[in-house]
């Protein structure tokens, strides 16, 4: 039996799209792959860096709306965080809510490991130019708001 074909028409918005996640989905994979030396991956870092920019501690909720991830996934990764002493989960009154803050031994990682992570994203975004960076944050960001 032949293969049956259908026309489709070029779309530019959809192969926009998953161009664009391809070039994510990549770009994580590396970035995992390379936080991997440290036992962490791209959201382990994030999540350090989520509690290093809050005014104290955060509920694990407001982690994984911050991460646009899954609560259970939160509650694996701050596993892993605490066992490596770099964050704690603080007790409240409402039993229901975990609220998580960075250790000293966190932030004494997140600074000693700041000027190379800082290369290593650099080097990702190496093939665009500093205007293009610009440019590029801008549209996702219009893109982020709908």
């Amino acid at each position: 039996m032949p293969s049956m074909k259908v026309t489709v028409p070029y779309i530019l918005a959809e192969q926009t799209l998953v161009k664009l996640m391809r070039v994510g989905d990549q770009l994580w994979r590396l970035s995992d792959e390379w936080f991997a030396k440290w036992g962490l991956s791209d959201s382990h870092y994030n999540v350090l860096r989520i509690l290093n920019g809050a005014d104290g501690p955060i509920a694990q909720t407001e982690i994984s709306n911050r991460l646009v991830s899954s609560r259970a996934n939160v509650t694996k990764i701050i596993d892993l965080l605490e066992k490596k002493q770099f964050v704690t989960r603080l007790s409240c009154q409402d039993r229901r809510i975990k609220k998580v803050s960075l250790t000293k031994l966190g932030a004494k990682f997140l600074s000693d490991t700041q000027t190379e992570v800082i290369k290593f994203t650099k080097t990702l975004m190496q093939p665009l130019s500093e205007e293009e960076l610009k440019l590029l944050y801008g549209l996702l960001e219009k893109l982020g708001k709908q």
